[in-house]
């Protein structure tokens, strides 16, 4: 099935791929007016919501509230973070190891379910905050 994008999903897409990490709406908006595209804030978020329904881009929200965005990979379809409760900072953790990969691809078969990305986010306290504390 054929997907047409307008110019805008276009362009989102683009730029989604070419920074290849997680951005805010803000700063998608931010780097479209950069890049001369006369396109308001309300259609940025219009157009994430409209990727994100078709499938593809995934949208995490970060420890404050604010959703972050990203491409949807056909080699990767979740996301794992460590966040910070202390600083806010959110890590991705590397490794594409997933403990509930198997289970999700069965249940997904047995339901006719199309998945496309799951997130899986640990909360606590990071190095960094761990080493002010005992300082």
């Amino acid at each position: 099935m054929l997907i047409k994008l307008t110019k805008n999903q276009q362009k989102i897409l683009q730029i989604l791929k070419s920074i290849n990490q997680e951005i805010t709406a803000q700063e998608l908006y931010i780097k479209l007016r950069e890049s001369k595209l006369k396109i308001g804030l309300a259609t940025v978020y219009r157009t994430l919501n409209t990727l994100h329904l078709k499938g593809f881009v995934q949208e995490r929200n970060s420890l404050n509230g604010e959703s972050l965005y990203s491409l949807i990979s056909d080699k990767h379809h979740h996301t794992h973070h460590f966040n910070c409760i202390n600083c806010g900072e959110s890590f991705l953790l590397k490794q594409k190891l997933c403990p509930v990969d198997d289970m999700f691809n069965q249940w997904c078969s047995s339901q006719n379910f199309k998945l496309y990305y799951h997130t899986l986010e640990f909360f606590g306290i990071c190095e960094a905050c761990q080493e002010k504390e005992f300082s």
